[in-house]
């Protein structure tokens, strides 16, 4: 079998086996990174288009409650015989107000015109000819909720409306109550889940007729209103297969572009309404499987590369094989040269061993130091602290309603924010051998070796300080209109060998403490004893 595989043939074959299972393997995995981006693709598409689905149905529930407030009012007052005018103007501005996406409310009598509004504006109009008094108009249910198709309000401007059919007494129809969404609103949000430049998400109607898409990409000239419900579309085989989401591939009218499509049916049982909205999300398959293309024509020009210098390497060995002791001699000068090649590569790589080893105690958003430095360096200084009688003290910082924040401003302006606050957090003036360290998620920690509580204190508070001084917009924030941290401060003198993790568990709960009583704010206990927000007198700074 030796002899086999050194003789000329038998290397051949070796070489030829070896490639081909080189082959099957690169086939093998590029195969699979396609079907990665593929299902990976389809989860991100149904995540952007589940955001929208959320935030319209939660929408769409509150105008219903709305409606049905205002409908119940309407039979109460006519029971009681009372004008219910006053209350109601006051009701639809209210309702207009307070339900987000909501541009106006009016109420129709039975004959189409506006009697009241939240815009004054439309008062005194009449809409008889509109769809969203004329599906209610011709219906006697009362529950359901009727969904216009798309058009150009009154006031110029293009959106859909929601409408509810009022009786009266006899159960004849008394009028009809209409909201209208506000088309900027549902765009921003629309253009807020956008993540690729070839993206596009669309909100249609249930009968085809398209409401909003963003962006307005000119390789799809798809004009506001145009129906999509073509024979094969995308659109059409959803409607075809009843189902509540798909992940479709086709065209769009009036584009050659193949693109791949999620799109999901809004239809909450609870609502009744008589048409589905539609929401899909898109990407072109092109610029989706762009960086898949280069990685196969590139492992394909290194495989060949690959196969020809082996060829090359082994019919230059055979060659060799034949050659006089001179060449032999030089072949051994070429090694000693390839040897001391690998000894300069292996010093590269040692080299940068010893950078990835540095860059693995730094935290990759922040820049700072992680958790694992953070752990190394509480058990050293516990030790250095214990053995020289020293207090030790720490600090758990947590970002209040981070996730509030994520959910507001999205979650790269979170990273932003994360980086804004370690910077800050780690250029307030300190000691050289305290640490900052990031914890995990919006949590840091401050370690403070030689420092008692009243110094521990007093640096929590300036650097609680120096983060509300950065200003930083918080609009969803319950307890400030910027973002704001609460810290929690713990201190002890080691004296067991093991202790460091009740000293960081008494920190957490001082920061639980400070969360407690309002947040932005600092709240300090020693192992063993009850937490306190309460301020401290001065002391020495640390």
């Amino acid at each position: 079998m030796r002899r086999f595989f050194r003789s000329t043939r038998g290397e051949w074959l070796f070489l030829a086996a070896n490639l081909a299972l080189l082959a099957g393997f690169l086939a093998f995995s590029l195969l699979s990174d396609r079907r990665s981006i593929a299902h990976g693709e389809e989860s991100r598409l149904a995540t952007q288009t589940q955001v929208i689905h959320d935030l319209l149905l939660s929408q769409f529930s509150s105008i219903r409650r709305a409606h049905l407030n205002l409908q119940n009012e309407l039979h109460t007052a006519q029971a009681r015989g009372v004008n219910p005018m006053p209350f109601v103007e006051r009701r639809l501005q209210g309702f207009a107000e307070v339900i987000p996406g909501v541009r106006s409310m009016s109420l129709l009598n039975a004959s189409g015109a506006v009697i009241a509004s939240s815009r004054h504006e439309l008062i005194g109009m009449n809409f008889h000819d509109h769809s969203y008094f004329q599906l209610p108009q011709h219906s006697d249910d009362l529950a359901t909720l009727y969904l216009s198709p798309p058009y150009t309000t009154a006031l110029g401007s293009w959106s859909i409306s929601l409408s509810s059919r009022i009786n009266d007494a006899r159960g004849k129809l008394a009028g009809v109550i209409v909201s209208t969404l506000d088309p900027e609103r549902l765009s921003q949000h629309l253009q807020s889940v956008i993540y690729a430049p070839d993206m596009w998400i669309a909100a249609t109607h249930g009968n085809g007729q398209l409401f909003l898409m963003l962006p307005e990409l000119p390789e799809l000239p798809v004009p506001r209103g145009h129906n999509l419900l073509g024979a094969g579309s995308m659109f059409q085989r959803h409607i075809e297969s009843s189902a509540t989401s798909n992940y479709l591939s086709g065209v769009l009218p009036g584009s050659d572009a193949q693109r791949v499509m999620f799109i999901q049916t809004l239809r909450a049982p609870e609502l009744h309404l008589d048409f589905p909205m539609l929401i899909a999300a898109s990407r072109n398959r092109e610029d989706l499987y762009a960086p898949w293309w280069r990685s196969l024509w590139q492992q394909l020009l290194l495989y060949s590369l690959l196969a020809g210098s082996s060829s090359l390497g082994l019919c230059l060995t055979q060659r060799r094989r034949r050659q006089n002791r001179q060449l032999q001699r030089a072949n051994e000068r070429i090694l000693r040269d390839k040897n001391h090649v690998l000894e300069e590569l292996n010093q590269q790589l040692q080299a940068q061993s010893n950078a990835l080893q540095a860059m693995a105690f730094r935290d990759g958003l922040t820049g700072i130091a992680n958790r694992r430095r953070f752990d190394e360096a509480l058990t050293a200084e516990w030790r250095h602290c214990r053995r020289e009688a020293l207090p030790l003290a720490i600090l758990m910082i947590d970002i209040d309603f981070f996730k509030r924040y994520n959910d507001h401003y999205g979650h790269q302006a979170g990273d932003e924010c994360l980086r804004a606050v370690a910077q800050t957090l780690s250029g307030k003036p300190g000691r050289a051998h305290d640490l900052l360290a990031r914890y995990g998620g919006e949590e840091f920690v401050c370690l403070l070796p030689n420092c008692d509580l009243i110094g521990a204190n007093i640096r929590a508070e300036a650097l609680r300080q120096a983060v509300a001084d950065l200003q930083l917009a918080h609009a969803d924030s319950p307890s400030a209109p910027c973002v704001t941290i609460s810290i929690g401060v713990s201190c002890c003198i080691p004296e067991a060998e093991e202790g460091a993790c009740e000293l960081l568990a008494t920190a957490d709960q001082a920061l639980y403490q400070a969360k407690q009583n309002g947040r932005n704010c600092v709240a300090s206990a020693l192992p063993g004893v009850t937490s306190t927000a309460h301020p401290l007198p001065p002391g020495p700074p640390c």
